[in-house]
């Protein structure tokens, strides 16, 4: 044991010394992970007693991911401060350097690491050439296919594809910037950089369409290329609908990218996609917004002046859902008949419910209402039938479609448990669980129920045999109806209790 030796705690409050070197030089340039690597293993080499014993233990301490650690490592290898040893067992240890020592004692130079890319070195300076990179400009190359993982094929690629367009004098910090963002994004392959660098063309050709459109004879901004890949990419448009929107900026004296940004921000709300559903709507748009007044005033809104969000609405309603404008007009009458809230929100809805049992027409509608009053005079049938005098409910046609729909009893069957449950105290309870019974033991004829149900009654009192129905019913007196258009426009209500 030494004679002299320091509390445990001392190392808590001690310093650890860090060059200026190292902040001038090396820090500043460097990512933030990479610095808290180097300045924790620092501390480590001044105070080795409470060193973290395996790179696990350290990347746990830093809550950093073991391969961070060891990208981080070799960077500040590559820097030429610190040095990766490995023992015979495979041991990952470090070896710090003195960074006044390395600089102006033993000349740090990257003579090891330019060989060891000797031909990626050789392809870079094709890409640049007359331009001759520095050591630190390799090194920070060297960091895209080390640290961010991009293979050199592809950091060739993009190298050579921006210097295409900013030339040769390009910032390797400019290019660092793409290189991180090529591997946030995961262009990672040869086919990737190749899609990305196909559609980065085609952005920048359509883009300078759209400015010479407009009479803009320059090269885009990358606020303007910014802007169309959000027309393409995001909202979906294709050149020839955006140039199609360009119509409509011959209302300004200035027209700009900025400006034609808002008229396909309310196209897209529009649902307007190509250019010939803009062609459409541009020529039809006095149209629409005098069909949208009549569907305000309808809603009880005078001399309000159609806003994009209520054309939103009604291009959704005849162009995605087709449907006519008159039916657009019996919903909103419906919506102030019931005191519903006369919003277009409120419209959507009813409109909503209508398109799901297939109603976009008018015709539609007198179709479906002929097919319902039959089905009501047919519950109208049973519930005479039952002893029941009152109008046909929801509950009713809900209980009956589920006879014939789901458990396919024939009509004539329904009105014999009918006439069963007339002396019953809730009677279409009853009628309900005979029609389960013959149901689920698979009787299908009158001639079965009958037998069933004096089966039932054996014992109980006599049973006439075959009893006949009381009454047939004759399909052929359904009135059928034609309807006016005031009736048919309260009839409309009957949708919403179906």
């Amino acid at each position: 044991m030494a004679l002299c030796t320091f509390d445990n705690n001392y190392h808590m409050f001690d310093v650890t010394p860090v060059e200026n070197l190292f902040i001038q030089e090396f820090m500043l340039k460097a990512p933030g992970d990479f610095i808290k690597v180097y300045l924790y293993g620092l501390k480590q080499c001044y105070y080795p007693e409470y060193a973290e014993n395996s790179l696990e233990s350290f990347a746990r301490a830093l809550e950093l991911d073991q391969e961070v650690v060891v990208n981080a490592f070799h960077y500040w290898e590559r820097q030429g401060i610190l040095k990766i040893l490995e023992n015979t067992e495979g041991k990952f240890a470090v070896q710090y350097f003195n960074i006044k020592d390395i600089l102006y004692n033993k000349n740090l130079n990257a003579e090891n690491t330019l060989y060891k890319y000797r031909d990626f070195n050789q392809n870079l300076q094709l890409i640049f050439d007359k331009r001759l990179l520095t050591p630190q400009e390799y090194l920070k190359i060297y960091d895209w296919l080390e640290v961010l993982q991009l293979p050199k094929e592809v950091v060739l690629m993009m190298i050579r594809f921006y210097i295409s367009k900013k030339g040769p004098n390009i910032s390797i910090n400019y290019l660092d910037k793409v290189a991180q963002q090529w591997a946030r994004d995961g262009i990672n392959t040869l086919q990737k950089a190749e899609e990305y660098i196909e559609s980065c063309e085609s952005c920048y050709q359509d883009t300078a369409a759209v400015l010479k459109y407009l009479g803009i004879h320059r090269a885009p901004t990358k606020a303007e290329l910014e802007l169309y890949k959000k027309w393409r990419d995001i909202w979906g448009f294709s050149l020839n609908a955006i140039l199609q929107a360009c119509r409509e900026t011959t209302k300004t004296s200035s027209p700009s990218l900025g400006y034609l940004d808002k008229i396909l921000e309310n196209f897209n709300r529009l649902g307007l996609k190509t250019s010939q559903q803009i062609s459409q709507y541009l020529e039809n748009r006095e149209t629409i917004i005098s069909k949208i007044k009549k569907v305000l005033f309808e809603l009880g809104y005078k001399d309000t002046t159609p806003t994009p969000e209520y054309q939103a609405f009604y291009m959704k309603w005849t162009t995605q859902w087709q449907l006519q404008h008159e039916v657009i007009l019996i919903a909103c009458k419906q919506c102030v008949r019931k005191k519903l809230d006369t919003s277009f929100e409120t419209v959507d809805a009813v409109l909503k419910r209508w398109v799901e049992k297939g109603l976009r027409t008018k015709e539609d509608i007198k179709e479906y209402l002929r097919i319902k009053q039959k089905l009501n005079e047919q519950i109208q049938a049973v519930l005479e039938r039952l002893g029941e005098e009152r109008p046909v409910t929801s509950a009713d046609r809900k209980l009956f479609m589920k006879w014939t729909e789901e458990w396919k009893l024939p009509y004539e069957l329904i009105l014999q448990a009918a006439e069963y449950s007339v002396t019953a105290e809730n009677k279409i309870s009853f009628m309900n669980k005979i029609l389960y019974s013959w149901y689920s033991n698979g009787i299908k004829t009158v001639e079965e129920a009958i037998t069933d149900h004096e089966r039932h009654l054996k014992g109980l009192y006599l049973v006439a045999q075959n009893k006949p129905l009381k009454k047939q019913v004759d399909f052929n007196r359904f009135q059928q109806h034609t309807y006016t258009e005031e009736e048919l426009e309260f009839l409309f209500e009957d949708i919403e209790n179906s």
